[in-house]
């Protein structure tokens, strides 16, 4: 700590939010607020009519925390503090901003099981000895999800940290479970006694106190769990500040994750309800929009490229592949005031054609990214996609300008800088009358990190499109096999062939000539044997 002129006082190595290993920067106490600043340019600023309290926090043995809570429920955090270092902020937030500065004590003893609260925007675990364990801001919160198999236990997923180094650790994940308590028989006959007494009560009521209880009977029959995730996912839209949906896209047929989802979109973020799972995805995730025309020339794909991926357990999502029918369909935005004016003539509050359509145009003005569809490239059937397998899987490969996108399982994205050089293998073995069944193909792609990954079972005859897409691509075929037409099949019968050519180094008249010398010769070796028997008897 370096007391710069007072009063200010600053402090480096500081860091921000409370992250292990996250970025340092200098914190400055000064009489108009705090301002924090890293090494790369991130500021974070606190004027004092903001602070509603401050609290000072040991996070390790050697390690404090300023902790200060914001009015409207926000919690910044400032790690990298020494003990000595206490003294010094308490006097300079009493005298400048008025408040106090208190030492907040966490729970040590390593418990797992306590009380869940939340607290305006965060979540707290308080263990037995009302001291807090942990604690996190909703916000962080990207899906909550109810165990099937056992619905006591509700899985947290936080949002992935794009600011973070490789090195740096973050929660990704966490579990919270409330066991079910046995009733005792004395609890039970309580609440026997309670309903017989509510009902010769309620038989005097009106129909309104009686709809009353009823939907109070619903809000029971919710499991502590239910109750815990219904509040999270209230809380989270109201710390984002983001009210009502713009639009709600219902019932849409997703390949990957596979289910019927429905699409909530807001402003800022959007989320998937499925039966099983929530995500809310932010649109600054949301990397790339693809659109393929599938084969049978009835469905669309249309995807959704994602950096950092969702994750459901321990798998990861990517991209999301939606899978539509050419369907029109009419949609109502709720559109406020200050959305229309920001929008204009992009959103509308009344907006109808096919559901791909409407999704793409809506995430495009909520996301600025540009759709990208398949290029010049058509198969031998003139499509622009190649049937092939991946794995054990069957799917499709689009050929783009840039890159290669193979759909759906999984669905892999290629960009042709990654690419170290291409093999093609098995084409060589091709059906011929001597011998060999092959029919296809396969392709594998090197990457330059030493990796790679082969499509197979591609049909013969999409080899030379294939090979030509790839040669204007100026992609490095590590064994080119050129192919001028179709493949050429032995046939020993050559006359009977359309592009049958006489040979120039003899005539008809030749082969008459050569015909009567062998029959001369033949007969000659017939009277040569005759001879031979003579003289031998």
């Amino acid at each position: 700590m370096t007391s710069v002129s007072n009063p200010i006082l600053q402090f480096n190595n500081i860091s921000l939010g409370g992250k292990v290993g996250g970025k340092r920067g200098i914190l400055k106490l000064t009489q108009t607020g705090l301002g924090w600043k890293s090494e790369g340019g991130k500021n974070e600023a606190i004027t004092p009519s903001d602070i509603r309290k401050a609290n000072w926090i040991r996070v390790t043995p050697r390690v404090f925390q300023l902790n200060i809570l914001i009015k409207g429920g926000a919690n910044i955090k400032f790690d990298g503090f020494r003990e000595q270092d206490y003294e010094s902020i308490r006097k300079f937030v009493l005298e400048n901003y008025s408040q106090t500065l208190e030492q907040l004590e966490l729970s040590t003893k390593g418990c797992n099981w306590g009380e869940v609260k939340v607290n305006g925007p965060m979540i707290q675990f308080v263990s037995n000895d009302n001291k807090i364990g942990f604690e996190f801001p909703i916000s962080e919160v990207s899906q909550s999800v109810i165990n099937q198999n056992n619905k006591n236990e509700l899985t947290l997923e936080f949002h992935h940290d794009n600011t973070l180094d490789f090195d740096d650790e973050s929660i990704v994940e966490m579990r919270f479970f409330a066991p079910t308590r046995p009733v005792k028989e004395d609890e039970q006959k309580e609440k026997k006694e309670k309903e017989k007494k509510e009902g010769q009560e309620g038989e005097n009521e009106d129909e309104e106190e009686e709809e009353e209880e009823d939907e109070e009977d619903e809000d029971e029959e919710l499991t502590p769990i239910e109750i815990f995730q219904q509040t999270i996912m209230n809380k989270s839209d109201m710390v984002s500040n983001v009210g009502k949906s713009l639009v709600v896209f219902s019932s849409i047929q997703f390949l990957t994750p596979r289910g019927r989802i429905d699409i909530e979109m807001y402003p800022t973020f959007l989320k998937l309800h499925g039966k099983t799972h929530d995500y809310k995805v932010p649109y600054d995730s949301i990397s790339r929009l693809f659109q393929f025309d599938r084969q049978d020339q009835k469905h669309i794909f249309f995807i959704i490229s994602l950096e950092p991926p969702i994750r459901q357990g321990k798998t990861k999502y990517a991209h999301l592949v939606i899978q539509f029918q050419e369907e029109e369909t009419q949609l109502e935005l709720n559109l406020t005031e200050e959305l229309q004016q920001k929008y204009k003539d992009q959103l509308l509050p009344i907006m109808s054609g096919n559901t791909n359509s409407l999704l793409y145009k809506i995430l495009k003005t909520l996301t600025g990214k540009k759709l990208t569809t398949p290029g010049n490239f058509q198969s031998n059937r003139k499509l622009n996609s190649i049937k092939c397998s991946l794995k054990a899987n069957e799917g499709f490969l689009y050929p783009l300008e840039r890159s290669f996108f193979f759909v759906h399982k999984p669905p892999t994205y290629i960009k042709f800088e990654e690419i170290q050089s291409i093999e093609f293998s098995r084409y060589d073995a091709g059906p011929t009358a001597r011998g060999g069944s092959n029919r296809t193909f396969d392709l594998t792609i090197n990457y330059k990190n030493s990796t790679s990954i082969q499509f197979t079972n591609i049909l013969r005859e999409e080899y030379p499109n294939l090979f030509n897409y790839l040669n204007e691509k100026k992609l490095n075929i590590l064994n080119p096999i050129q192919t001028g037409g179709p493949m050429l099949v032995d046939d020993e019968d050559d006359e009977d062939d359309d592009d049958y050519e006489p040979s120039e180094s003899g005539s008809e008249d030749d082969d008459e000539e050569s015909d009567g010398s062998d029959a001369s010769e033949s007969e000659e070796s017939e009277e040569e044997k005759k001879a031979k028997k003579k003289q031998k008897k």
